[in-house]
């Protein structure tokens, strides 16, 4: 992720350079190309943004879910009713973190 995010800057920050470079020479029709490249460039890095975001948030949703398996096990297969209380309101917790981030990925995707 931070290599693409580098990799992003320097590219940006090339393609300011040529701009820059352009402007000295007064090409205009080169400006107008760096600057649609460049706006191009910028759309393609905040997707990426955006798809790494999306993917962070599933991958935090996986692992609720694994945790919730592991607690719902240690559940049924235990008698003790302190440990039971104890994954209990372990299990409450993660569903309510659960329901907090279906909300941010369903927001991520409506601002896509």
């Amino acid at each position: 992720m931070k290599q693409i995010k580098t990799r992003s800057y320097l590219q940006v920050d090339d393609y300011l350079d040529l701009l820059n470079y352009a402007k000295q020479l007064n090409d205009i029709e080169w400006q107008q190309e760096l600057k649609e490249a460049l706006r191009h460039q910028l759309l393609e890095n905040g997707k990426e943004t955006k798809d790494s975001e999306i993917n962070t948030l599933w991958r935090h949703f996986d692992q609720i879910n694994d945790q919730l398996l592991r607690l719902f096990d240690l559940l049924r297969n235990s008698n003790n009713a302190a440990d039971r209380n104890s994954w209990s309101e372990q299990i409450w917790e993660l569903k309510l973190e659960r329901i907090k981030l279906e909300k941010q990925i369903q927001a991520s995707y409506a601002h896509f």
